[in-house]
């Protein structure tokens, strides 16, 4: 490869490639290096840390927080493609302090999209990282429980989390107002209908705005005890269609833009139930992939080589990752959860 040719692919948005014929095995083993990176462990451990201190009330030190949100806007500036290094989409025990991290990290990414000057992604990704530390003040019973499961003397509690943030944050006098806006507002909707106080439109803050989205999606695609992970493909149309009714549009829209990568070395299968495996994503076109097809319609292994690049094909598109059948009855209650559970 000339330097040329690779300055070339550079500026064309692809950040890796694939040269010579590997064998499938070979580039699977690709999604470890994508979700087992030591600085994406570096980070849920600070941001373990952090909540921890003020879980055990030893108040607020940012500086460590600080210091991580800002490597991170730096990281994200400078390579977008690192978006999925630091992300973290398996379900785990440790919830709060991936989901934090994730909550963050897909802010910050709608912040850069958007425009954000170094002070405002400054804020927007502190308070993402901050913005569910109320609920270190839920009993145990709350805590381990998903709302649709509580009482509904319990449910009322939940919805204090927001007070219990700003109550928390606000001892801090580092914490500017329009961080403690944003972490009390995230639950608040653009038709008016979530909590703590029922704003609604522009009366929320911009930066509460982004951290629902974010909030929401890496909820769907994460998944919840009592739902399987929601595929990126359908998380998107989701957000989509809430766009204008429970979220602002345009930043719905930058959002999209923003997030929806498919990491390489995913397997996945496409509307016509053929197989493949992602081997390049270009960052102007995140949702239409090279595909390397693995299996026939039928499910039959193909031997010969056939790589799909999705936007030449419209008619073909993503449904799910990992081989697995769509299921037409989580995707219809994906849909229903964005209306009925929006508001936890």
């Amino acid at each position: 490869m000339k330097e040329r040719y690779i300055e070339y692919l550079r500026n064309k948005g692809f950040t890796s490639l694939f040269v010579g014929e590997p064998q499938i095995q070979e580039i699977i083993a690709l999604e470890e290096d994508f979700y087992g990176s030591k600085y994406k462990k570096e980070a849920l451990g600070a941001a373990r840390d952090a909540i921890h201190q003020f879980n055990v009330g030893k108040g607020v030190n940012l500086n460590k927080v600080k210091s991580l949100v800002s490597e991170w806007i730096n990281q994200l500036g400078e390579k977008p493609e690192s978006m999925m290094n630091l992300l973290d989409i398996r379900r785990k025990k440790g919830y709060m302090f991936s989901h934090a991290v994730n909550t963050c990290i897909l802010s910050i990414m709608t912040g850069i999209a958007m425009g954000y000057d170094a002070k405002q992604l400054d804020e927007l990704g502190l308070a993402a990282i901050l913005h569910d530390v109320g609920k270190i003040k839920f009993s145990k019973n709350i805590a381990r429980q998903f709302p649709g499961y509580l009482t509904r003397r319990e449910k009322e509690e939940y919805k204090r989390h927001p007070f219990y943030s700003l109550e928390i944050l606000r001892r801090n006098q580092t914490v500017s107002v329009n961080v403690l806006n944003a972490c009390f507002q995230h639950h608040e909707r653009w038709n008016g209908s979530g909590y703590p106080m029922g704003l609604k439109g522009n009366s929320i803050s911009e930066y509460a705005q982004i951290i629902s989205i974010a909030d929401v999606y890496e909820r769907l695609i994460v998944g919840m005890p009592h739902r399987l992970p929601t595929p990126v493909y359908y998380a998107a149309a989701i957000l989509s269609k809430a766009a204008g009714e429970y979220f602002n549009p345009v930043i719905v829209g930058k959002f999209n833009q923003s997030v929806a990568i498919y990491p390489i070395g995913k397997t996945v299968r496409l509307n016509n139930q053929q197989s493949g495996v992602i081997l390049g994503v270009d960052l102007k076109n995140k949702t239409t992939p090279v595909v390397r097809i693995t299996s026939s319609e039928d499910g039959q292994n193909i031997d010969q080589i056939v790589e799909l690049d999705l936007m030449k094909s419209p008619e073909l598109f993503i449904v799910d990752f990992e081989d697995v059948t769509p299921n037409y009855s989580q995707v219809r209650a994906d849909q229903a959860y964005v209306s009925s559970h929006v508001k936890e």
